[in-house]
């Protein structure tokens, strides 16, 4: 049996910190993590002036995991863009070659690698603001950086993050769930929830119509609706209405129901009665003491 021995450095002797993952001498990738804080130290250290491709990863309140994907022949420098102009990451996985045997163009189609996995992975959101296009390399070189993508996989995966591994539905993955309906005729209301009972959380659906219009909803709603409604990624103005173009998590503490009717409605909401599944019982009635 082959055995891999995986080896981890900890460059201020702790777990949580800056570390550098690498798989021994007969493989060149090596993978620096470094947390927000580590960036400018451990870059200008060891990584000023090499070839690398990254990921920044984090986490919004609204749309969950997120990353950006990128390439560059400076992390030290590049970084400092993105601390400016990025505020929701909090750590940086750094690809390098041990052999510097990868240079601009390599690190090009990593990233139209590292890109397209990425989104036909649909684990993160990617916020990457333009899409990435394959550039030109021969095919010896593309194979070449298809292995070494190989290794950037795999120890992204040996760190935890799931970025590149494709599922079919992430949703129905969660567990068994339920949907639930929120309409109100008058308004054009019509909106669809997906509730995991085990997690306790909703999910408000593709193609949802909710209110533009906020009247008496809680602070809670009033917050979420403001991540949500002002990301054109997520939903799109029709009048009164927005309509929800990608699905998105809904931060619920306790499955309480009345926080999302609230988000969908733009005002105060009894959840438990006012989400129906389309037999039209209420959330009440089948979950009644939640």
């Amino acid at each position: 049996m082959a055995i891999l021995t995986v080896y981890t450095k900890l460059l201020d002797k702790t777990l949580e910190g800056a570390r550098i993952i690498d798989m021994g001498s007969t493989k060149t990738c090596q993978c620096y993590v470094l947390p927000y804080d580590s960036v400018a130290k451990v870059g200008k250290e060891y990584l000023a002036g090499k070839y690398a491709f990254y990921i920044l990863l984090g986490n919004r309140s609204v749309g969950g995991p997120c990353a950006y994907v990128g390439q560059t022949n400076d992390f030290t420098n590049r970084v400092s863009d993105h601390k400016q102009k990025k505020d929701w990451w909090d750590t940086a996985l750094v690809f390098v070659s041990k052999a510097d045997e990868i240079f601009a163009s390599e690190t090009l189609y990593l990233e139209y690698l590292g890109w397209k996995t990425a989104c036909d992975a649909h684990q993160y959101r990617i916020e990457n603001t333009k899409p990435i296009k394959e550039p030109g390399l021969s095919d010896d070189k593309k194979n070449d950086m298809e292995l070494f993508f190989d290794e950037i996989m795999f120890l992204t995966k040996f760190y935890g993050c799931n970025i590149f591994e494709k599922r079919k539905n992430a949703m129905v993955e969660m567990g068994f769930h339920e949907y639930y309906y929120v309409e109100v005729k008058k308004r054009g209301i019509k909106a669809t929830l997906q509730y995991f009972p085990h997690s306790k959380r909703f999910s408000l659906l593709e193609g949802s119509l909710i209110s533009a219009i906020e009247t008496s909803c809680s602070k809670s709603a009033k917050r979420i609706r403001e991540l949500l409604l002002k990301d054109s990624e997520f939903c799109k103005r029709e009048g009164n209405l927005y309509k929800v173009i990608q699905s998105t998590n809904i931060p619920v503490e306790s499955g309480l129901p009345s926080l999302p009717a609230e988000v969908i409605t733009g005002t105060s909401m009894q959840g438990p009665t006012a989400l129906k599944t389309k037999e039209g019982k209420t959330f009440a009635e089948l979950h009644p003491k939640e």
